[in-house]
């Protein structure tokens, strides 16, 4: 018989978890990621949308078994999911995601769910030819620094505390106008042209295949690809897409949610999704999109633009990002731990 998540997690006095209802679930789950994510330095405003595309898509995380809501006095205060990725070089990654209400981001909380997520997951089954590991996220003040509670790293200190280990560093990074951008040029022999309703899914897939042999690489499946076209927040006529012939080059998909900027008072879009083919790196083309892509976003009315980037891409990307006038605003790490 199947364990439920929620059945393994032990929480303080008070609280008490539940299997996920499904989409009924999802309104007060987005409310309680937004104020996570504000919370830890993450911008971007989650949609009750983007979550019913998101677990209407769930393929690496059991509905009926892996996810919990978390409440107290019959109100949710956070939710947890854990997942399985397989990332193809012997290394099998079990996933935690807890996010929490800054409220009620208290250690014996945030230990409690971990204890309980770490349990869940010890009951994958063992491969002796892969290697297992817990993998979790957190707020970090930047690689190379040492996170404090005191500091305002709570979640960090306490993820070193349970054994964790920061292994990679993610960024946001915000261009806080969008004046003074640069006019560069495409290597010859490559264009932007407009996107096709039939070329979406080639992009889309190109997309994924360009991070082919990087740390996180998991081989993509219909699911991820159906997700990402059907993301609501996606739109195509925003995009600046390089080919080469018929061969995708580079891509960077901006979006703009319109929620988000109108609940925070900004005009902001996101220069999102950026990759380019591995054949063509070094040679322009993603500061070249980039830089369109920001015209783009001005024509569109916005006034300011963010993303997201793994500080040590091979392709050095974060270095890129910051010639172009985005300043990192706050790191997150990658946390890992051997599961035995």
């Amino acid at each position: 018989m199947v364990t439920h998540l929620a059945q393994r997690l032990e929480l303080p006095d008070g609280y008490t978890a539940r299997p996920y209802a499904g989409a009924s679930d999802h309104p007060a789950m987005t409310d309680v990621l937004a104020s996570y994510r504000e919370h830890v330095g993450d911008p971007e405003m989650p949609t009750v949308e983007q979550l019913d595309v998101t677990y209407g898509h769930l393929h690496r995380s059991d509905a009926a078994s892996d996810i919990a809501i978390v409440e107290l006095d019959g109100t949710m205060v956070g939710y947890s999911r854990t997942e399985v990725e397989d990332l193809g070089t012997g290394v099998r990654d079990l996933v935690l995601f807890s996010p929490t209400r800054p409220e009620h981001l208290g250690e014996d909380l945030f230990v409690a769910l971990v204890a309980g997520q770490e349990a869940h997951l010890s009951t994958v089954i063992v491969d002796p030819d892969v290697e297992r590991r817990f993998r979790s996220y957190a707020a970090h003040p930047s690689p190379g620094a040492r996170p404090t509670v005191e500091a305002g790293f709570a979640e960090a200190a306490w993820l070193e505390s349970l054994g964790y280990v920061a292994t990679e560093w993610g960024a946001t990074l915000l261009r806080a106008d969008l004046e003074d951008i640069p006019d560069l040029a495409l290597p010859d022999g490559v264009e932007v042209r407009p996107v096709e309703p039939e070329q979406v899914r080639p992009i889309v897939e190109a997309h994924f295949e360009a991070f082919r042999g990087e740390w996180d690489f998991i081989e993509p499946t219909v699911a991820d690809i159906d997700e990402a076209i059907d993301d609501p927040l996606a739109d195509p006529s925003l995009w600046k897409v390089a080919w080469a012939g018929d061969q995708v080059v580079g891509q960077v998909k901006p979006f703009i949610n319109e929620a988000e900027n109108a609940e925070r008072g900004y005009r902001r879009g996101y220069t999102e999704y950026i990759s380019t083919h591995r054949d063509w790196r070094n040679r322009g083309i993603a500061g070249a999109l980039l830089a369109m892509s920001l015209r783009e976003l001005r024509q569109r009315g916005m006034t300011e633009a963010a993303l997201g980037a793994d500080t040590n891409n091979p392709g050095g990307s974060f270095h890129l990002y910051q010639r172009l006038g985005f300043v990192p605003q706050g790191f997150e790490a990658v946390y890992t731990k051997p599961a035995s």
